[in-house]
């Protein structure tokens, strides 16, 4: 599954039950693994089977629940995508927060800013940012768990073991305050 469909599957659940309850989300679970095998994480990846699950509910209702969990997820920049320069800004309050969360934590920031032009070993972050092992591998599972990090390539360890390398899921990420609003916008890597 791509890492920004998972980054985006948490609050598709909560936009679902907000406006469609928690039966919906459950008959609409019960009937992706019915039918295709897979949960609502993986069918963000798979849309056309999440689309065929609602308009099996909702019938040509299904437009509108999509479009309304999408509008209140995330707004794509117009004005970027002409400049071939994507950017993508973040509506839902609780991933906007998690952004906030996370690159307010010194650490955390500089391990994704250490690994956004090269993929690391979780030993290589730590290292280059001079970060203790104990917390450093906590807080790297906190980013790997939300998305911020992913795993790109393979590495070896002395004893010869194949071990990941990870890198950032964003290339820049902009964080505005306007009126107690938290805005975030996010450029992905290709």
């Amino acid at each position: 599954m791509n890492e920004i469909d998972r980054f985006f599957a948490n609050s598709v659940e909560s936009i679902i039950v907000e406006n469609l309850g928690h039966s919906a989300l459950s008959k609409i679970k019960s009937r992706l693994s019915e039918k295709f095998g897979i949960g609502i994480y993986e069918s963000l990846s798979q849309f056309s089977k999440f689309d065929i699950v609602l308009r099996e509910f909702f019938g040509k209702g299904a437009d509108s629940i999509e479009r309304k969990c999408f509008e209140s997820i995330l707004l794509l920049d117009s004005k970027s995508m002409k400049n071939n320069d994507m950017y993508i800004t973040i509506k839902d309050n609780d991933l906007s927060m998690l952004f906030l969360e996370t690159f307010g934590d010194e650490m955390k920031k500089n391990m994704i800013n250490c690994v956004t032009d090269k993929s690391m070993t979780i030993y290589e972050i730590l290292r280059k940012c001079d970060i203790p092992q104990t917390s450093g591998y906590r807080k790297i599972k906190q980013l790997i768990e939300n998305n911020f990090l992913t795993i790109q390539g393979h590495g070896t360890s002395s004893d010869g073991k194949k071990i990941p390398k990870y890198t950032s899921v964003f290339e820049n990420i902009k964080i505005d305050i306007e009126k107690n609003k938290v805005l975030v916008s996010v450029k992905i890597k290709k």
